[in-house]
């Protein structure tokens, strides 16, 4: 097992260098003790038995409801052209015209 790190001041600015972050010296002290604070709690939970328990990706367990493709045709107007090509800005062989990408 590794020996703790000692957290202190020095380490909080090393971080903060290292993130880009500049602190005062007030955020320097407020942040080493919440770090220590964290890492307190992270030695707590290594001390957890988990034998046994599977590990998870999630806490529930999600299933995506799916329905059946079905390819449905579009409703007609008197002429036989799609309905929902009523109100398109523009159209180019009874189908929606867009702009070139390339």
């Amino acid at each position: 097992m590794q020996a703790p790190i000692e957290v202190n001041e020095a380490l909080t600015r090393k971080i903060s260098d290292l993130a880009r972050i500049q602190l005062t010296d007030t955020e320097v002290t407020t942040f080493t003790t919440q770090l220590k604070d964290i890492l307190a709690y992270v030695d707590q939970l290594s001390e957890v038995n988990v034998a046994g328990v599977e590990p998870m990706t999630h806490p529930l367990d999600p299933e995506t409801p799916t329905r059946e493709d079905i390819a449905a045709p579009f409703e007609t107007d008197a002429e036989g052209k799609p309905k929902v090509l009523l109100h398109a800005p523009e159209k180019m062989y009874d189908s929606f015209q867009v702009p070139p990408i390339l």
